[in-house]
């Protein structure tokens, strides 16, 4: 199981530090695996407070090119140098504000893999799309546009645009007819691994009841993985849930 805490532009040196203070004592289970995704900026700042904890580190984007005259951007050679594992690549926010399409994704994608990062794309619907039955074709086409053309194994997330920071997610029917598609349009292309996230107004309140979707592989957590109570609180529900499918299956 993988969570993954996109911070976004959010929080400073103090109000992490003070996040990671409060995780050297915690009791990390081996089944669920963490990532944080701090603004660049911080990243070493973070990577040094996270030494000797179980938690990866990554970053929210990368250029599509090694280096060169791209002022305000970051590469993927930068974010592996200072201890990044993972990229967060095509997320709906640089769709829409940065106008990034799936080409350049794609690029972004290809890039990361060649610099040893491994990159987790984003993909996902507007409520329009959704309510004029179009999703599963407008996600079809995302994935086909944006996949790398070689990959050992790759991560797709799953966040339905209308479901960001709305408190709406979609049914549970819906996650999983979704995410059974995701996995099928990237095995029609390729028979590489493929894992998916779900993120979309994920809290501790919902967290059980998304990962006990098939094909749900982990989740993908903005604001509530700002707040270190939130944080917690859904990083421990994760765990019940897997201890709680272990018990039934021995």
């Amino acid at each position: 199981m993988f969570i993954a805490a996109n911070w976004k532009m959010n929080l400073d040196k103090k109000s992490i530090n003070f996040f990671i203070e409060h995780l050297r004592d915690y009791k990390f289970s081996d089944d669920v695996n963490v990532c944080i995704f701090p603004p660049t900026i911080y990243i070493n700042f973070l990577n040094e407070l996270i030494n000797n904890l179980p938690i990866s580190i990554g970053g929210q984007n990368c250029h599509n090119l090694s280096f060169g005259a791209y002022t305000g951007e970051v590469s993927a050679a930068s974010l592996k140098e200072f201890g990044c594992e993972y990229v967060i690549l095509g997320h709906s926010e640089r769709r829409i504000y940065n106008k990034e399409t799936n080409q350049h994704i794609q690029k972004c994608a290809e890039l990361a893999i060649e610099t040893n990062l491994k990159p987790i794309i984003c993909v996902g619907e507007n409520l329009s799309v959704r309510e004029n039955g179009k999703a599963i074709n407008f996600i079809k086409k995302q994935i086909i546009e944006c996949l790398p053309e070689k990959f050992e194994e790759i991560i797709i997330a799953y966040e339905p645009i209308w479901s960001i920071g709305t408190g709406k997610i979609p049914h549970k029917t819906e996650i999983k007819e979704m995410h059974k598609n995701i996995i099928e349009i990237v095995n029609s292309k390729t028979k590489k691994n493929v894992k998916v996230l779900y993120g979309g107004s994920v809290n501790e309140n919902n967290i059980e009841e998304i990962l006990s979707v098939n094909n749900v592989c982990g989740v993908l957590v903005g604001g509530a993985s700002l707040k270190i109570k939130d944080f917690l609180a859904i990083y421990s529900s994760a765990v019940k849930y897997l201890d709680k499918i272990h018990n039934i299956e021995d």
